[in-house]
C-alpha cells in the first residue's frame, strides 16, 4: 500500500503558526526556572551559597540539592551498580561534569532568574578528572563514585574460542566514533502546572508515557493525577527518549510552590548537559581465507558512560547484536567494557549503537580485502546473505527472515557506474594533481523496534460520522499524523478531514511506547490497521442494518454506505455512527518481532591533498524498508538518516579537553553541514516485504545514519590509497588528513 502525504503537519511549521515549550500560553501566574550549573567538571561540592540570589528582585525561590530532598534516579537500574552511580536530580555532595546542576532559580521572569542565578556562589574542591573510558577503567583513576570502588559500569566477553583462527588475512583496524549530540531545532523544554494532588505536563519528548511513568516513580503520585502532552517537538533522534532531570525538578518545584513552572533549555546547556551519543572506541578484526570468505570477526569495544551510567551499556549490547551485519559469520567474539567519565551521560542517538559497530565492520573488511588484494565490493558480494540463506541466525540475537543484500549492493554499485564515477576516479588518480577521488561502499543491517514491547491504538467512529484515532505515539517530524490519518481513509474509505488523530498525550492512552527505534511504522501502525479494519467491518454490520441488506452486499464511499448496485438506497457515516452508539475498537496485540532494515550506501569525495579538504560529490543510498507506507515521507527519512551519517563521518564531534572542560559549546565550535555542503543524494528503495508484520514494513528513520559513516570513510581512504595513506578517523578534518598525508 503506497498512500499519498498529507500536509497536516507541514503548514503550521511553514507558516509559524507552531506550539513549541516556550510558546505555549499558561495560565496562573507562570515562574520561570533558570539552573546554576558546575563549571568544574570533578570536585567535592563544598558550598551553594544562594542568600543573595535569594533577594534578588523578582525571586520566588532559590533551591539547592540539599532542600530538594529528592532521592537520585536510575533510569537503567541494571547499570548502576545497585544504585550507588544513580544520578542525582540536584548535585549535592560531588560534581561529575561541567554542566551539571546544582540549583535552581524561580523567579517571575526569565530575565530575573537568569539575572539571579548569576549571584549564586558554588564552591567545589577540584578534583582530577577522566575523560577517556580506558583510563577510567585503570587502577589509577581517580574515583567519580569511591563508594563503587570502580568506575566500570559493565564488562561482557563472549566465550568463544580465537575466531581468526585459521584466516589467511586479516583486517585490523581501530575505529572510533566521537561523541555526537542529536542537536535538535529546539532545546529542551517543560511547563509544570500544578492539577488538584498531581500535575499537568507539557514537555519535549519522544514519548508521553515514558516521561509519565517517571514522574510518577520520582514523586511519588497517583498515576491518574499525571498528565503529560508534547507540543511541536524540534527534533528528537534518540536524545529526548527519556525526562531530563531538569524536568523532575521543575515538576517537583511546582507541586511546592502551587503555580506552574517554565523551564526552556539554553543552547548552551544542550551542549553541556543534554546525553550526547556515540562515544565508542572499536578495536575490529575481519579475518578472510585465501578465496575471500569471512573466517570469523574479533571485536573489542571500550564505551563511554559519562559521568552517569544512562544507556551505554544498553547501547554496548546493541552494538555487539549486530557485529556481523548482513555477512555470513561463521564465528564472532564480542568484547566491551564500560566506563564512567567527567564528560555528559550517554544515551541514544539515531542508530543507538549501531552506526558504531557498523562503521568499524565495514572499515575492517575493507582493510581485510586490499591485504588479501582483492576488490572491496567483491568481497561483499561473496559474503553478503543471499535470499537463498534466509532465514538466518547470525548467532548474536538476530535472525534475519527476508532481504536480498547483494541486491542491494549491486544497485548502489550501478547507480555509480551509471552517473560515469569509477571513470572519474581513474582521471583523478592518472592526472597527477592535487585532486584525488574515491568510492566507498557501506553496506548495513539493523535491528529496528521490538514487537514484544506492543503499543496501544484506539478507533472510534462518533455520531457525527468523524473517526477519533487515539494513541501513544509522539511524533517529532515523522508525519506520524498525516500517515495515521491516511491508512484509516484508505481502509474506511472516509475523507480525511473526518478523521482526527490525538497522540502525544498520556491521557490519549493507557500505555505507549517511546517514538524511536524505528518501530513506530510496523509497531503502532499495524495496529492502527488492524483496528480500522475491524471497525470497518463492524460499521458495515450497522450500515447493512439500516440498509436491511446483507452485510456483504454492502460498500462504503466518502458520502456513506450504500448497497452495491442501488446507489440510491445510501445511508451516511453520520447516521452510522449514531446508530452503532459510540462504535469502537482498541488494539494491544503484540506483532511477531523486530524487523532488520538493510541496504548499501555508497559515496564519492574528492580530497584536495594540498589542503585535506574533503568534498562529498555523490552520495546513493539503497535502503530496503520493506513496504512504503508514504513514498516521501520515507524518501524524506532516507534524506535525513544519510545526512546524519555523512555529518557523524565529516564534521561533527563533541570534544572535552583532557582537563574534562567542554571545547564544543555552539554551532561555531560543533559543526553541522548547510544544503550547500551537501549533493543531491540519490535514493533507491528495493522494497521486499518481510512477514514480520501484516503491513511488510521495515523501518526507515535510522538507516542513513548506520550505513553513511562507512561509506564516507571508505571512500576517503580508496581516493587517499594512492598516495600510502590506510587509515583515518572520522570526523575526517581538514587538518587530520592533512597530517595524514605528510
Amino acid at each position: 500500500m503506497v498512500v499519498a502525504r498529507l500536509a497536516r503537519e507541514d503548514e503550521p511549521m511553514l507558516r509559524g503558526a507552531a506550539n513549541f515549550v516556550a510558546d505555549l500560553a499558561v495560565a496562573g501566574g507562570t515562574v520561570h526556572a533558570e539552573f546554576v550549573r558546575s563549571t568544574e567538571p570533578h570536585g567535592l561540592l563544598r558550598a551553594v551559597d544562594v542568600e543573595a540570589a535569594a533577594a534578588a528582585p523578582g525571586v520566588v525561590a532559590v533551591v539547592t540539592g540539599e532542600d530538594l530532598d529528592l532521592a537520585a534516579h536510575s533510569y537503567y537500574p541494571a547499570t548502576t551498580s545497585g544504585g550507588v552511580m544513580a544520578r542525582p536530580l540536584l548535585a549535592t555532595d560531588r560534581v561529575r561534569f561541567v554542566g551539571e546542576p546544582v540549583a535552581v532559580v524561580l523567579a517571575e521572569s526569565p530575565v530575573a532568574a537568569q539575572d539571579a542565578a548569576e549571584l549564586v556562589d558554588v564552591e567545589v574542591e577540584a578534583l582530577m578528572a577522566v575523560i577517556d573510558p580506558q583510563a577510567s577503567a585503570g587502577a589509577d583513576a581517580p574515583l567519580l563514585f569511591p563508594e563503587n570502588g570502580s568506575n566500570v559500569v559493565a564488562v561482557h566477553e563472549d566465550d568463544a574460542p580465537d575466531p581468526l583462527a585459521g584466516a589467511a588475512f586479516v583486517g585490523k583496524v581501530t575505529s572510533a566514533s566521537p561523541r555526537v549530540t542529536s542537536a535538535p531545532i529546539e532545546p529542551c523544554g517543560i511547563v509544570a502546572t500544578p492539577a488538584g494532588e498531581g500535575l499537568d505536563v507539557w514537555c519535549t519528548g519522544q514519548g508521553v508515557h515514558r516521561q509519565h511513568d517517571t514522574l510518577v516513580e520520582v514523586l511519588g503520585l497517583d498515576p491518574t493525577a499525571v498528565r503529560v502532552r508534547h507540543p511541536h517537538v524540534g527534533g528528537g533522534f534518540g536524545g529526548r527518549g527519556d525526562a531530563l532531570p531538569e524536568f523532575l525538578v521543575v515538576a517537583a518545584l511546582a507541586l511546592r510552590v502551587g503555580r506552574p513552572i517554565r523551564w526552556v533549555q539554553h543552547r548552551a546547556e544542550q551542549f553541556a548537559s543534554m546525553p550526547w551519543g556515540r562515544g565508542q572506541v572499536h578495536e575490529f578484526a575481519v579475518g578472510l581465507d585465501r578465496d575471500g570468505y569471512i573466517v570469523g570477526v574479533d571485536a573489542q569495544m571500550w564505551c563511554d558512560s559519562g559521568a552517569y551510567p544512562h544507556m551505554a551499556a544498553v547501547l554496548a549490547m546493541a552494538s555487539r547484536r549486530q557485529c556481523t551485519g548482513m555477512y555470513r559469520v561463521p564465528r564472532f567474539r564480542y568484547r566491551f567494557a564500560s566506563a564512567v567519565t567527567n564528560t555528559p551521560p550517554v544515551g541514544a542517538y539515531r542508530g543507538a549503537g549501531q552506526p558504531e559497530v557498523n562503521l568499524a565492520l565495514e572499515r575492517a573488511l575493507d582493510a581485510a580485502a586490499r591485504q588479501a588484494g582483492l576488490d572491496p565490493v567483491e568481497v561483499r558480494r561473496t559474503n553478503l546473505l543471499r535470499p537463498e540463506d534466509l532465514p538466518y541466525d547470525t548467532g548474536t540475537g538476530v535472525t534475519v527472515d527476508s532481504g536480498d543484500a547483494v541486491g542491494a549492493l549491486d544497485a548502489a554499485e550501478t547507480a555509480l557506474a551509471d552517473a560515469g564515477w569509477p571513470a572519474e576516479v581513474e582521471r583523478s588518480r592518472a592526472g597527477g594533481g592535487s585532486r584525488l577521488v574515491g568510492i566507498g561502499y557501506g553496506c548495513y543491517s539493523q535491528t529496528a523496534g521490538s514487537g514484544d514491547a506492543g503499543d496501544y491504538a484506539h478507533l472510534e467512529l462518533l455520531g457525527d460520522g468523524s473517526v477519533l484515532v487515539s494513541c501513544a505515539s509522539a511524533a517529532h517530524g515523522q508525519g506520524h499524523d498525516s500517515l495515521w490519518t491516511a491508512m484509516v481513509t484508505d481502509r474506511l474509505g472516509l475523507d480525511a478531514e473526518r478523521v482526527r488523530v490525538v497522540d502525544a498525550d498520556s491521557a490519549a492512552a493507557p500505555f505507549g511506547q517511546t517514538t524511536g527505534g524505528s518501530r513506530s511504522s510496523f509497531v503502532l501502525g499495524s495496529q492502527i490497521a488492524a483496528a480500522a479494519d475491524e471497525l470497518f467491518e463492524r460499521a458495515r454490520l450497522v450500515a447493512a442494518n439500516l440498509l436491511e441488506a446483507h452485510p456483504d452486499d454492502v460498500v462504503a464511499s466518502e458520502d456513506g454506505w450504500a448497497v452495491v448496485g442501488v446507489p440510491a438506497r445510501l445511508v451516511s457515516w453520520e447516521e452510522v455512527g449514531a446508530a452503532g452508539d459510540g462504535l469502537a475498537v482498541s488494539m494491544e496485540t503484540r506483532i511477531g518481532g523486530p524487523t532488520h532494515p538493510y541496504g548499501t550506501h555508497a559515496s564519492v569525495v574528492e580530497v584536495d591533498t594540498d589542503t585535506g579538504q574533503i568534498r562529498l560529490l555523490a552520495h546513493v543510498a539503497v535502503d530496503d524498508c520493506g513496504v512504503a507506507l508514504d513514498d516521501a515521507s520515507v524518501e524524506g527519512q532516507q534524506h535525513g538518516g544519510a545526512v546524519s551519517g555523512i555529518s557523524t563521518a565529516l564534521w561533527e564531534e563533541g570534544i572535552w579537553d583532557s582537563d574534562g572542560l567542554p571545547r564544543t559549546m555552539t554551532f561555531a565550535e560543533y559543526l553541522l553541514p548547510t544544503t550547500a555542503e551537501l549533493p543531491m543524494i540519490d535514493t533507491i528503495r528495493p522494497a521486499i516485504p518481510t512477514a514480520r508484520n501484516d503491513l511488510g514494513v521495515r523501518g526507515i528513520g535510522e538507516n542513513g545514519a548506520i550505513a553513511a559513516p562507512a561509506s564516507v570513510l571508505n571512500a576517503a581512504i580508496d581516493a587517499l590509497s594512492p598516495v600510502g595513506v590506510a587509515d583515518l578517523q572520522i570526523p575526517l578534518t581538514p587538518e587530520q588528513v592533512w597530517r595524514a598525508l605528510r
